[in-house]
C-alpha cells in the first residue's frame, strides 16, 4: 500500500480531487436529509403491501424522487472523487496534449452516468427496505450490515476490486479516442459499483450516524483501492493488515 499511496499523493490530480470532495461534503452537510419513514402501523410491513402501488406511493410521498436523486449526487460528489486519482492520471498521460481535458471530461461523463444509474437502483432498495421494515430501522440496518460484511469478504468482491486497476488502451485520434475514453469511464465505474455498492448502501440505512458512516465507508473504499490486487478468494476484512 505504501508505494501506491506515495504515488497518488505526488500526482497532480490529487489536490483538485480533494477540493472537489470537500466541496461535496460541504454541500452534503448543508443539506443532509435522512430518508423519511412512512407512518405504517407495526414494525414490519407485508411484502405484498411494500410492492403495491399504495406502498410505493406512500414511500415516495415521504421521499420525493428529486430529493433522492440530489442526495445521491451529493454523496457521489463527496465520496468518489479520490477514487479517480489513478484513472484520471492514466487518461491524462495517455492522451495528446491538446486532447487531455477532453479525455478527462469523457471519462468523468462515463463514470458518473453509470454511478447515477446505480444510485437509482440503490435508492430503490433503500426505499423498499424502509417500506418493508416500517419503523424498525435497526432491522434494515442490521441486515444490510451483515450483507455488507459477507460481500466485502467474498471472492466476487475481490474480483471486482482487482478489475478497478485495469488500464485499457486509448486511441490517439478520432472516434476511437472518444469511444475509448468514454468506455474506460463506463467500465471503470461498473467495476467500482460492483466493488463498492454495499459500502455505499450501508450509510443510507443508518438510523443514526449517517455522516460518520459515510466517512468510514469512504475511508474503507480508499484504503482498499490503494492496495495492490490480491488473489480472488475469501478475505475477511478484520484479518487484513495495512502493510504487507
Amino acid at each position: 500500500m505504501g508505494p501506491y499511496l506515495i504515488q497518488a499523493v505526488t500526482r497532480g490530480f490529487l489536490p483538485w480531487l480533494i477540493l472537489i470532495s470537500l466541496a461535496g461534503w460541504g454541500l452534503l452537510l448543508g443539506s443532509v436529509q435522512m430518508l423519511s419513514i412512512p407512518a405504517f402501523c407495526g414494525a414490519f410491513v407485508p411484502l405484498a403491501y411494500a410492492a403495491s402501488w399504495e406502498g410505493i406511493e406512500q414511500a415516495l410521498l415521504f421521499n420525493p424522487p428529486r430529493q433522492l436523486v440530489v442526495s445521491w449526487l451529493l454523496m457521489l460528489l463527496a465520496m468518489t472523487p479520490l477514487l479517480l486519482v489513478h484513472p484520471l492520471t492514466y487518461v491524462w498521460q495517455r492522451s495528446l496534449l491538446r486532447k487531455r481535458w477532453q479525455a478527462v471530461v469523457l471519462f468523468v461523463l462515463g463514470f458518473t452516468s453509470v454511478w447515477t444509474l446505480a444510485g437509482l437502483l440503490l435508492m430503490t432498495l433503500v426505499v423498499a427496505a424502509r417500506v418493508m421494515f416500517g419503523v424498525s430501522q435497526a432491522m434494515a440496518f442490521i441486515v444490510t450490515l451483515a450483507v455488507c460484511l459477507v460481500w466485502q469478504a467474498s471472492p466476487l468482491k475481490q474480483r471486482y476490486l482487482n478489475r478497478c486497476h485495469h488500464q485499457p488502451r486509448i486511441s490517439a485520434f478520432g472516434w476511437g479516442f472518444i469511444k475509448d475514453c468514454l468506455a474506460y469511464g463506463v467500465v471503470s465505474a461498473g467495476w467500482c459499483v460492483g466493488s463498492c455498492w454495499a459500502l455505499m448502501l450501508l450509510p443510507m440505512l443508518a438510523e443514526q450516524g449517517h455522516v460518520p458512516l459515510m466517512l468510514l465507508s469512504m475511508g474503507w473504499m480508499l484504503w482498499e483501492r490503494f492496495k495492490r490486487p490480491r488473489p480472488v478468494r475469501w478475505h475477511w476484512p478484520f484479518s487484513l493488515r495495512l502493510f504487507h
